[in-house]
């Protein structure tokens, strides 16, 4: 079970994931991420949620961020993963300016209670 929430702010458009990014959710959340309330705008994936990911859900990733998606992750499973992926270092920091409009970005946002 996936639960996918979508925020939209402006320019950018942020799904926050919940559970198992596998088998049929993978293509659901593409459907998503594809969709037109989402065109266009940087896109941000909030997966501090996310409980676990198959081969299917990864390739996902891979797509996203080479569509130049950004990540927030929590947890050192989900951190290492991402940075795997992205070939990049946590961004731990406040929330980003508005300016960050311009274009899409690969760095990922790792969030700490």
């Amino acid at each position: 079970m996936l639960r996918i929430t979508v925020h939209q702010d402006g320019c950018q458009c942020r799904l926050e994931l919940a559970g198992k990014l596998g088998g049929p959710w993978v293509a659901e959340t593409e459907k998503v991420w594809r969709s037109v309330s989402c065109s266009g705008k940087e896109i941000e994936l909030d997966m501090r949620e996310v409980t676990g990911i198959d081969d299917a859900g990864r390739e996902l990733l891979i797509a996203m961020h080479e569509a130049g998606a950004g990540f927030v992750v929590e947890g050192v499973a989900m951190t290492a993963l991402i940075e795997e992926i992205t070939g990049g270092q946590p961004f731990n920091g406040a929330k980003r300016k508005k300016e960050h409009c311009l274009g899409p970005r690969s760095q990922i946002r790792r969030e700490t209670k």
